[in-house]
């Protein structure tokens, strides 16, 4: 968690991942969705090495991340 400066404690993802220019570039997300779609995206962009942050600070490789979620595809 994240605790912000009004006092209020905020659940917070960090997805980053280095762009076709050689740049790394860190993105925040609210949820564990927001997050997981940020990775489709980052993928579809051309991004390399994008990895999840989760809010006690474990990170993983977006495949683990999304396979830890353990969503039902139907």
């Amino acid at each position: 968690m994240v605790r912000h400066r009004s006092g209020v404690c905020r659940t917070m993802y960090k997805v980053t991942g280095t762009d076709p220019a050689g740049r790394e570039m860190t993105f925040a997300c609210g949820t564990d969705e927001q997050a997981l779609e940020k990775t489709w995206e980052l993928a579809r962009r051309g991004f390399r090495d994008i990895a999840v942050s989760d809010p006690r600070g474990k990170r993983m490789s977006a495949g683990a991340f999304e396979r830890s979620l353990d969503f039902d595809y139907e």
